[in-house]
């Protein structure tokens, strides 16, 4: 299944592989497939049967948020919502319950709410992107700051304050 998940043109909304015993390798196979993947909504998985350590949800969350650059974060998985039944969902590590929240809850601005989360709030805010890029995309850029309903530090998600007001 690992193929059709990487597959760009998959159409493939859900996949149920409830009764799979998934390690950390099967976890990061997952996640390495999903990384493009923008199609995906549902992974069913049964959690009785995982065997996953840090290292394997840490590549989960990466793919979902990669937070290494803000272009990286634009090119997570905004997609999937569900990686299980919502009643087992307590059982997965608070990140990647928040970041499958933001995507079910926030799908158009997944990416934007990512972003800002994880580049522009907080007490070090890094303006470096901004002095590399051109400036006929800094209107832009400018523009997509001054949008509402940007995230609160505190409550993590949405304060109604736009990102360029804070600077």
């Amino acid at each position: 299944f690992f193929t059709i998940l990487r597959n760009p043109n998959s159409a493939l909304e859900k996949l149920d592989i409830t009764g799979i015993a998934i390690n950390d390798s099967i976890m990061i196979s997952i996640a390495n497939s999903l990384a493009r993947n923008k199609k995906l909504i549902e992974l069913q998985a049964g959690l009785l049967n995982w065997n996953i350590t840090a290292d394997g949800w840490r590549a989960f969350s990466r793919t979902m948020c990669n937070k290494s650059s803000i272009l990286s974060t634009h090119q997570s998985n905004h997609t999937l919502q569900k990686l299980c039944q919502e009643d087992m969902e307590i059982a997965l590590p608070a990140d990647i319950r928040s970041l499958l929240v933001v995507n079910r809850e926030h799908r158009s601005q997944a990416a934007r709410h990512k972003i800002i989360k994880s580049h522009f709030s907080g007490s070090h805010v890094n303006i470096q992107p901004f002095a590399k890029m051109e400036l006929k995309v800094i209107p832009f850029v400018l523009a997509w700051m001054a949008q509402d309903s940007v995230i609160n530090t505190n409550t993590g998600w949405g304060n109604g304050c736009s990102l360029l007001y804070q600077f």
